[in-house]
């Protein structure tokens, strides 16, 4: 998503006022925070203050392009009612690839107005780490993986109806994945002469074996 004019031009001017969004979509609902001290109601969505998350650096491009992977870390306060046993209520949700989106809200700096929400990073939650660090407290470290994984896995893992419903309730495009056969290719090639080729290779390697 591109800046607009107004917001460049407070940009240029070092006037612009912007705070971080987050938005979780999990099975009992979709949730939002934001970095301000008041709440904000955007697309239809509740943001809820927030100012104890931190959004590790996005990789892989800028704005909507970013792919990169990347983390949210959210450290107990218990003065703002964030208890450790409040933390490990994370565990009671579906999280599992569930999506994350990582935006930026521009205000007009004299009369606080939303000028424009501004698309940081997609990803989705993969695992959340729990630990009690000395200084912080109870800490939870969620690793997201960006979009990529919407590209490409390089593992032996097919991806499942379940997973893709979670993404994109109704979609069945991933209906059969589990019953679909791996299918060898011979790029360039005929597949008797791979054959053949392999036959050769192996009386070659026997013939050595025997000659030892």
């Amino acid at each position: 998503m591109a800046l607009s004019s107004e917001v460049k031009a407070l940009y240029d001017e070092g006037r612009i006022s912007t705070r971080q969004m987050l938005r979780f979509q999990f099975a009992s609902g979709v949730y939002g925070f934001i970095a301000r001290s008041e709440p904000l109601t955007y697309a239809g969505v509740e943001y809820k203050p927030f100012g104890l998350i931190e959004v590790s650096d996005i990789g892989g491009g800028s704005g909507t392009t970013a792919d990169g992977s990347f983390t949210l870390t959210l450290a107990e306060s218990p003065d703002d009612g964030l208890t450790p046993e409040v933390l490990l209520q994370i565990e009671n949700e579906d999280y599992r690839d569930r999506p994350v989106v990582v935006m930026d809200a521009h205000f007009h700096p004299d009369t606080g107005a939303l000028i424009q929400v501004e698309t940081v990073a997609r990803g989705y939650l993969d695992v959340v780490n729990h630990e009690a660090d000395p200084e912080r407290g109870y800490v939870l470290t969620a690793m997201c993986e960006g979009r990529q994984l919407d590209y490409s896995r390089r593992n032996g893992r097919v991806r499942s109806m379940a997973d893709q419903q979670r993404r994109s309730a109704g979609d069945k495009f991933f209906q059969h994945a589990g019953q679909a056969g791996r299918v060898e290719v011979y790029w360039g090639r005929v597949k008797a002469a791979v054959a053949s080729s392999n036959n050769s290779i192996g009386t070659v390697l026997q013939g050595l074996i025997n000659k030892g």
